[in-house]
């Protein structure tokens, strides 16, 4: 019987040893970049407003992010506890053609992972967020949006630091389609608003007209129809005159 249950323990011990060492093996889920090295995207600056990005920008400007390395990135619940890790772009920055920075590692901004996944890991934190945000002295809200290519992500915080995010992200490649960030405290506000405008990814752009042409055909239909009626009522009104 001693044997037996020397045995049983044996092997429990065992398997607790390889399913540590399989945890330890396994890690955090890394969430990978759409973009490489080499790849780039320019935006064009809809609204600046008292705002600096490693310079100061203003309403017409255009910025160009060129990516030149990844780094690992840890993402965590506010308590530090890490939940997933992301890669982020290493980047040159120009704005309006002059090269203004290098070397700048971005967060989940302009390129962001790939797919969904990360987006509803990203939404589990926020959630935890918006329960804990008053412990520090904040009100948190968040927003997030799956469409067939687009992902749109928003937040908004009010207390110690207050502003928030929105951005429209193309689901394939991560690649930022529309940024906007702003921050304020009391009436001074700063901010910026950045639309996609040229990158060298291919399939982003395409992606991102075709909404502007849904609304065109739309648009051409309704005024067909309008321009149909508009002749129908003039043959009736010609018909009744005569």
């Amino acid at each position: 019987m001693r044997q037996y249950m020397k045995a049983v323990l044996s092997a429990i011990f065992a398997v607790l040893i390889v399913s540590s060492m399989a945890t330890v093996c396994m890690g955090y889920p890394t969430y990978e970049l759409g973009v490489t090295e080499g790849d780039w995207v320019e935006y064009d600056v809809l609204e600046a407003e008292n705002y600096e990005f490693f310079a100061e920008i203003h309403s017409g400007d255009k910025l160009r992010f060129e990516v030149i390395g990844i780094e690992i990135q840890e993402r965590m619940y506010p308590n530090g506890t890490v939940l997933f890790e992301v890669e982020a772009p290493v980047c040159e920055i120009f704005l309006n053609g002059e090269h203004i920075r290098s070397n700048v590692t971005l967060g989940e901004m302009i390129f962001c992972p790939k797919g969904e996944e990360h987006w509803r890991s990203l939404d589990k934190i926020e959630d935890v967020w918006k329960i804990e945000a008053p412990e520090y002295g904040t009100k948190y809200e968040s927003n997030m949006t799956f469409g067939r290519d687009t992902v749109f992500f928003s937040y908004a915080m009010e207390g110690t630091v207050s502003g928030g995010t929105e951005q429209i992200v193309h689901k394939d490649t991560g690649i930022a389609l529309e940024f906007e960030r702003y921050t304020y405290a009391r009436e001074n506000r700063t901010g910026y608003h950045l639309q996609i405008c040229d990158t060298n990814v291919p399939g982003v752009l395409a992606s991102w007209y075709i909404t502007y042409w849904y609304l065109i055909v739309l648009l051409a239909a309704v005024s067909f129809l309008a321009f149909v009626a508009l002749l129908k009522g003039w043959y009736r009104k010609g018909k009744s005159d005569g």
